[in-house]
């Protein structure tokens, strides 16, 4: 079965644009089906009575993208000069082969580094300086396409980068946009939906053999969080957030109390207080701290070495730009954190 179904119902109006429905089967432990709700694709042959794939259209059909927010954005021809505003998005451009022309990764602006995953792939792109005028920067660029997740919420920043060049904003209602989502827009995007289903058939293939590696992982309880403050921690409970699918992929669940505690909230990402450790009880932890001070606090906590992720040594303390791999997830990046992971992995595996 192919690893991306498109499956496109005619309509008359734009509004009632089909879906993109994406049907994953490996024959590793991951089995989804799901309809891919963060981006209604649609092709201009809709107002003339029907729709085909992108794969069956001309190679510079504009493709109409509705977002979440109810924005809906035309790209037309092939973009070329892509800016992206985000790592996962730098990760899946770099995916295709094509070098942004631009690019802000927060995770460079933290640590004066690019991320290792992207190597030396970003030396012909332009870092955007956040602390300049991001949109002078960007329009100097003459992008054909801008990626900005998140920039909706700065409304009118968001609608100057729009009259630049068609600007894509989040394409889920998640808190991080699920990386094969992201493949597979870009995909429909550049006209090359089967590079698309290669690069996620690539990915899924490397977790499958790593879920067959560790079978004990099936069934296991996880911890993921971050400490940024001194009794500031942020927990993550939610199994359909973008990172959290990334552990569900090896057969892992979220640990009770933190599922509880997201279901409470209604917030699949959220803060505890240092006192609130107890809350990370899971058989395997996956953690990080913005700076070395407050990772020292956090190992000296009592509660932490109360762990049983701890006591089995079935933790991956991970470095802040380890975590980002996870916590923003994207093609090269998770085979990249997962080896970081694999002692914690095995150790749970085999506790």
């Amino acid at each position: 079965m192919e690893a991306v179904q498109l499956e496109c119902v005619r309509h008359r109006l734009v509004r009632d644009a089909p879906v993109l429905r994406l049907t994953r089967k490996d024959t590793g432990s991951i089995v989804r089906d799901k309809t891919l709700t963060a981006a209604v694709l649609t092709c201009v042959a809709l107002l003339l009575g029907g729709c085909t794939s992108a794969s069956e259209e001309p190679a510079a059909a504009p493709v109409v993208i509705n977002l979440p927010d109810g924005r809906q954005v035309t790209v037309d021809g092939t973009p070329a000069r892509i800016v992206t505003l985000g790592g996962q998005w730098t990760d899946v451009a770099l995916s295709y082969g094509i070098t942004p022309v631009g690019y802000y990764d927060a995770l460079e602006v933290t640590t004066g580094d690019p991320a290792p995953w992207f190597g030396n792939r970003l030396a012909e792109s332009t870092a955007i300086d956040p602390s300049g005028d991001i949109v002078e920067q960007i329009a100097a660029l003459e992008p054909d396409l801008i990626v900005a997740p998140g920039f909706a919420a700065q409304a009118s920043q968001f609608d100057k980068l729009a009259q630049i060049a068609p600007t894509i904003d989040k394409i889920s209602g998640e808190q991080i946009d699920p990386w094969e989502d992201m493949v597979t827009l870009m995909g429909v995007i550049l006209h090359e939906p089967d590079k698309g289903r290669e690069i996620v058939a690539g990915v899924d293939a490397d977790i499958a053999d790593l879920a067959a590696e560790y079978p004990g992982l099936s069934g296991k309880s996880y911890a993921f969080a971050f400490m940024y403050g001194p009794d500031q921690i942020q927990a993550f409970g939610s199994a359909t957030d973008g990172a959290a699918q990334l552990f569900s992929s090896l057969g892992l669940v979220v640990a009770p109390a933190l599922a509880e505690e997201s279901a409470r909230t209604g917030q699949p990402r959220f803060p505890i207080s240092t006192e609130n450790v107890p809350l990370l009880n899971s058989d395997i932890l996956v953690i990080s701290a913005s700076t070395p001070e407050l990772e020292d606090r956090l190992v000296g906590l009592p509660s932490y070495g109360n762990l049983d992720a701890v006591k089995n040594a079935a933790v991956s303390l991970l470095s802040q730009t380890d975590i980002t791999a996870i916590n923003e997830p994207s093609p090269t990046s998770i085979p990249y954190v997962f080896d970081k992971m694999r002692p914690a992995l095995e150790a749970a595996a085999t506790e």
